[in-house]
């Protein structure tokens, strides 16, 4: 008799101890690249708690730019990020299969080109022979810049790079006339428009200029994760996709003001008016109208962009296709 109590009291302390495991959720870490609203998804669903609504107890990781976020997954340090679809290519070429579980946008947020308030440079050709800023080479921002400037006539060697690491630094060697232009998200260019240090000569908010070089809306910011881990997990990932695709009801619900307000401790110091003003742009212009789901034709568009840009080859196209980079968990369903 005493073994056996001496047995149950065991396994209630076992059993307790999975209990207060489940009750504080399954550890989750998740990454984006800069405190910017652009990540507005990923940072209303932390702050209000949506993930840990689901089950999960989230780490998030601010890397500095969306290349370090992709190295973060690729080498396990992150169980699922938000970024832009090229690094799942990038992942994917060097033997990590990935997939994507949904997309928050129609349209890249940051392909802007910003140069200081009182510089000659007036289109992108003026750019040859200069410096331009960017978070990162290898990130999103790059490759959308890097593309538009291809598309308008500069070569590889026209640019010199500058990687800058963040907005704040961006901002920095703007005013200071460091870089010629910078790849900027929206947040800056309200910022050096009403601090008046920055002009736009290249603006993804017009639609007739994006369609002229990206030929339509596609997706350029996703949650996306190695296929191994969903496949060993899909349930972990349905959960924090449905967290997600609440973020994405609380911002349809609700003003730019407020959902300023919600991210604005997380921005990194950004005012609340120029986060305000970015995300009512990004309602107004950027973010889905109609779910996070990634549907074939525009999942075709971006495939066409990524080859025309040299991230995949035309013989590639079957090996990253729809149906080996798009996964649906389960978590759009009712």
């Amino acid at each position: 008799m005493k073994m056996l109590k001496t047995f149950l009291k065991a396994l209630g302390a076992v059993v307790g101890l999975a209990i207060a495991a489940q009750a504080a959720g399954q550890p989750i870490t998740v990454s984006v690249g800069v405190r910017d609203p652009i990540y507005a998804h990923m940072y209303v669903a932390y702050v209000k708690g949506y993930i840990q609504e689901q089950g999960l107890q989230p780490k998030l990781v601010v890397t500095g730019s969306g290349s370090r976020t992709a190295q973060l997954l690729a080498t396990g340090q992150a169980d699922v990020v938000m970024g832009n679809p090229e690094h799942v290519l990038v992942i994917a070429n060097e033997g990590r299969p990935v997939v994507m579980l949904a997309a928050v946008d129609q349209r890249n947020t940051f392909g802007n080109i910003m140069v200081s308030e009182d510089s000659d440079i007036k289109t992108i050709a003026d750019l040859k022979g200069k410096g331009v800023g960017v978070t990162a080479t290898g990130g999103g921002a790059y490759y959308y810049a890097n593309y538009l400037f291809a598309q308008n006539g500069l070569k590889k060697d026209d640019i010199t790079w500058l990687n800058l690491g963040s907005v704040a630094n961006l901002q920095g060697a703007l005013r200071a006339k460091r870089a010629a232009a910078v790849v900027a998200s929206l947040s800056m260019m309200e910022a050096g428009k009403t601090e008046k240090y920055g002009r736009t000569i290249f603006d993804s908010r017009d639609t007739t200029a994006w369609d002229k070089v990206f030929k339509g809306p596609m997706p350029s910011s996703v949650i996306y994760a190695l296929t191994a881990n969903v496949d060993k997990n899909p349930d972990m990932y349905k959960r924090f996709t449905k967290a997600i695709i609440k973020a994405d009801q609380f911002i349809r619900a609700n003003s730019a003001d407020a959902i300023a307000e919600a991210i604005g401790p997380e921005m990194g110091g950004q005012s609340i008016a120029s986060l305000s003003h970015a995300i009512g742009e990004y309602k107004t212009v950027y973010w889905r109208a109609k779910g996070l789901r990634i549907e074939r034709q525009e999942f075709d568009r971006w495939q066409a962009f990524a080859i025309e840009n040299g991230l995949m080859t035309k013989a590639d196209s079957g090996k990253y296709g729809y149906s080996a980079l798009v996964r649906d968990v389960g978590a759009f369903m009712p």
